[in-house]
């Protein structure tokens, strides 16, 4: 199978080619197969949006185990292979990898500016390249990153809660528009009725 993005190109242009003939359709197909590859680049599997999500709810507890080993007086490469080892996948075989990278490389640095290429790992790849440059303990500023990850995290789940709040509100109302009406709306006018002089 080709990647989306080729078929989402591939189809836009034959899509422009059948609506609007040869000369007009080359020209929308110029414009449209650039942005139907945009748009398509854009969207991720729910798949990818889970593993992320794990990604993200495991990494702050990994990054008090790494400040724990690295605090002891252990070397990246070894910090990162021992908290692979204690992390669940998916996460551990992200920090399996990058332990694998720090072993081979020989400047750390360009595994550090590795990591940027994942948007997970960008800011403990970040960090790492600040306390390298600052010669900051790496453990304070991995445990700001933390803390900020936590934060991230809590504030993310109050607005998912809040946009199920607003979600709900309509269908909620939709169903106890009839049983307002009945217990409200209806024994009045029944009322009414029985009040007119016949």
């Amino acid at each position: 199978m080709p990647p989306p993005t080729v078929l989402a190109m591939a189809l836009s242009v034959l899509a422009s080619l059948t609506l609007f003939g040869m000369p007009t359709g080359l020209l929308v197909a110029a414009v449209a197969a650039p942005m139907a590859a945009k748009v398509v680049g854009r969207l991720e599997s729910s798949a990818v949006r889970r593993r992320r999500n794990r990604i993200a709810s495991q990494l702050p507890g990994a990054i008090d185990l790494l400040i724990a080993v690295l605090d002891a007086g252990r070397p990246p490469v070894d910090a990162f292979t021992l908290v692979a080892r204690a992390a669940s996948d998916p996460l551990g075989a992200e920090l399996a990898l990058i332990a694998g990278r720090l072993s081979v490389a020989g400047d750390e640095q360009s595994v550090w500016e590795g990591m940027g290429t994942k948007a997970e790992f960008a800011a403990l790849g970040r960090s790492f390249r600040r306390a390298g440059r600052s010669g900051m303990p790496v453990g304070r500023i991995l445990g700001r990153l933390a803390d900020e990850l936590r934060r991230e995290r809590r504030t993310n789940s109050q607005e998912r809660a809040r946009s199920v709040a607003v979600m709900t509100a309509a269908p909620l109302g939709v169903c106890f528009l009839p049983a307002f009406f009945l217990v409200g709306i209806v024994p009045t006018i029944f009322g009414a009725f029985l009040a007119l002089p016949l």
